[in-house]
């Protein structure tokens, strides 16, 4: 008969062994219901505020391919504003909370859950395109780096984008007229 080896198992400091009786729940907290929270940075914001305030069409394009593809329309009607997605793409970190707490509807109150997520969701997709526009078109990246280096340095803030936009949409709206005639 052979004689029996007993095992010994030698644990290192910290450490448990699998078998041990270790109630962890208290360490833990409880997992939520639902969705869990989607947070994305975005680290070319400095960039994209720049091809805003240069009025490159790519971020139009990319704006409105993130509200038709992940909003949508009810109606005919888009169920999120095109200038609050131009608004979001701009934010160095995009999550619901944030954007609960940073924007108002019309009324004044804070927007609800489900419009952040939307406004989430279309700047998620919106920055994806401007990011992959950005990989294929280098040149315009050292451009439009090279102009936010200059306007940090030469004022040390960003352009107004409500402003911008208007300018771009009033120009927009003179060169219609001018055509018309």
């Amino acid at each position: 008969m052979q004689s029996a080896t007993p095992f010994v198992l030698h644990l290192a400091p910290g450490t448990t062994a699998a078998n041990q009786d270790f109630d962890n729940t208290q360490d833990k907290p409880k997992a939520k219901r639902g969705p869990k929270p989607k947070v994305k940075p975005n680290p070319q914001a400095h960039l994209i505020r720049m091809a805003m305030a240069n009025g490159l069409s790519f971020i139009d394009d990319a704006v409105m391919a993130g509200l038709y593809i992940a909003v949508g329309d009810s109606g005919g009607k888009l169920n999120v504003r095109p200038r609050d997605v131009r608004k979001v793409i701009c934010f160095n970190v995009i999550s619901t909370a944030e954007l609960v707490a940073k924007f108002r509807a019309l009324t004044g109150d804070p927007i609800c859950e489900r419009t952040a997520r939307y406004l989430a969701a279309a700047a998620r997709l919106a920055i994806g395109g401007i990011e992959r526009h950005f990989h294929r078109n280098p040149a315009l990246v050292k451009r439009l780096q090279a102009q936010c280096d200059r306007a940090q340095r030469d004022d040390g803030g960003w352009p107004d984008l409500d402003d911008v936009a208007a300018s771009y949409s009033l120009a927009q709206w003179e060169w219609q007229e001018f055509n018309a005639a």
